[in-house]
């Protein structure tokens, strides 16, 4: 895990805070680290267990065995589902069987040939449609199966950084990722513009990043990539350019 708090400073200190000040605010950052953050997983994803470090890397994200309750072969996916990985499983009767993911293209040409129909042995499922609650489902054939197994990763936890700012000097002060109500003194105001004293609590909205130590080179390279696009540095840009593409070649 990378603490939000420390990757925000890591980006100063690559973009020569200390010539330009806070050059990132914690806002821009916050939504920077937001798209970085995505686009990384996308990534992994794409070249979903190439190597070992991938399989590392996407760790954090991977449920395995996660049981589907079944209504005439149609259940709800789990709230955090993010994409499948592996063939699902299904009990029809005394009979577990693995189950081929299909489209829907596919689904209509199975189902139109005796020989490819779905049965016990030889089940299929799809991905897609919601319920009344909009969750999103997934549809078994046949449709006698009362439950499915599933492996699959887990939608991103967003990453953020919560704070507050000291009246007098603007120094800020970081919030960790807990549920312990964090005080907000005198003297002080939350990043919402809520003014400190004795009595005043908030809850953190501090979220860290589910990678480890050997993505953080990457993650800052394409964080300052992001930046330099917005600052008048065409040296900065055309250097975090090259140190992104040497961090993703050796990704």
């Amino acid at each position: 895990m990378l603490y939000t708090a420390d990757v925000y400073q890591y980006l100063l200190d690559e973009i020569r805070s200390d010539k330009r000040g806070l050059s990132v605010s914690e806002d821009e950052y916050n939504r920077l680290i937001r798209l970085v953050n995505q686009e990384i997983y996308d990534q992994r994803i794409g070249n979903f267990e190439a190597d070992l470090d991938n399989m590392d890397s996407l760790g954090w994200f991977k449920v395995h065995n996660y049981g589907i309750d079944l209504t005439a072969g149609i259940g709800t996916l789990p709230t955090n589902y993010y994409q499948v990985i592996g063939k699902p499983r299904i009990l029809d009767g005394d009979t577990l069987s693995r189950v081929d993911i299909v489209t829907e293209f596919e689904y209509g040409a199975r189902e139109d040939d005796f020989l490819t129909a779905s049965s016990t042995t030889y089940p299929y499922c799809r991905i897609g449609g919601i319920n009344a609650s909009s969750q999103m489902q997934i549809r078994v054939s046949p449709t006698t199966a009362t439950k499915i197994w599933i492996d699959y990763l887990k939608v991103l936890t967003v990453p953020f950084l919560d704070y507050m700012i000291k009246d007098d000097t603007y120094v800020r002060t970081y919030f960790a990722e807990t549920a312990t109500l964090q005080s907000v003194p005198l003297g002080y105001t939350y990043r919402d513009g809520t003014v400190g004293g004795a009595t005043v609590t908030i809850t953190s909205l501090t979220k860290n990043l589910k990678w480890d130590d050997g993505d953080l080179s990457l993650i800052i390279t394409k964080l300052v990539n992001r930046v330099a696009k917005q600052l008048p540095d065409e040296l900065l840009l055309q250097t975090s350019a090259v140190e992104q593409a040497k961090s993703e070649e050796n990704d």
